[in-house]
């Protein structure tokens, strides 16, 4: 178990360190050289933090994949210099991009894959099923392969941390639902309450952490509740499951980067390409 620093927005307030489990402090040392070594060798940040952090997330199969995103990487970037305005620019494109490489050999056993488009592409596809939605509401497309050619699937949406701004996604999700096509969410859930506030331990924002249950439920709601995503894959190992059952019949699943294949949302998707097939 590794101990990470977390250091306070506030002046005068004492940092805190912070236990992160399945990663060693040696394996800290190599992954922080790791993430140097890409932003020197990159031409883009966002690049390079993609690529950092699944060369990170195979050095380090045992941890909470949100926790190397955020006490890693995040935290070291932040002790490099970066400010948190640079980190918010270019850590949305380096999720998208890394969690595309996570899952690209895995979807490919299965005719499938998840991409990131230029906007002109993405609209196309969009078109083809009469989807009036912005290319920029869709992180990543969902496409299976049928007869030689890749067919739109649906699409994931793509969060660090589940904040209020995920429903500015929900009506594209709505539009891609209503013409029988999936939309998910993939979230790191990353969360963290720095002192004076908390510990830093990365709870999330989907029940990790004790909270009054209305805390709890409005964000758990959109899936659990109001079927606004056909699900929710969170890759932090603190967030809870959902029921088997719930009041919308959608799920949110939590899930690591390092199981058996297919995991979870591999499977989720096999499933869902082969309902579009038989269409």
């Amino acid at each position: 178990m590794a101990m990470i620093e977390c250091r306070s927005a506030q002046p005068g307030v004492k940092s805190v360190m912070v236990e992160v489990p399945g990663i060693t402090d040696d394996q800290v040392k190599q992954a922080r050289k790791i993430l140097d070594n890409h932003l020197k060798e990159e031409s883009t940040p966002s690049n390079a933090v993609a690529k950092s952090y699944v060369a990170i997330v195979a050095l380090c199969p045992r941890a909470n994949p949100s926790d190397l995103w955020q006490q890693i990487v995040y935290r070291h970037l932040l002790a490099s210099g970066w400010s948190d305005n640079k980190w918010k620019r270019v850590s949305g494109y380096a999720l998208e991009r890394a969690l595309s490489l996570v899952y690209r050999s895995q979807l490919a056993q299965h005719g499938l894959r998840m991409v990131q488009l230029p906007a002109a592409e993405v609209k196309a596809e969009l078109e083809k099923w009469k989807i009036d939605v912005a290319p920029s509401k869709t992180d990543l497309l969902l496409q299976g392969k049928s007869s030689g050619e890749w067919r739109l699937l649906g699409a994931a949406h793509v969060k660090a941390s589940i904040a209020e701004r995920i429903q500015d996604d929900v009506p594209a999700s709505s539009a891609l639902m209503d013409a029988g096509l999936v939309s998910v969410i993939l979230t790191m859930d990353a969360k963290s309450w720095p002192p004076p506030h908390g510990d830093c331990v990365n709870y999330g924002e989907l029940g990790g952490r004790q909270m009054e249950r209305t805390q709890q439920r409005i964000k758990r709601d959109y899936v659990e509740v109001h079927g606004q995503f056909d699900a929710l894959f969170s890759f932090n190992l603190r967030t809870p499951e959902s029921a088997t059952e719930t009041e919308s019949g959608k799920r949110i699943h939590t899930l690591s980067l390092s199981e058996s294949q297919p995991d979870k949302f591999v499977r989720f998707l096999i499933e869902k390409n082969g309902g579009l097939n038989r269409r």
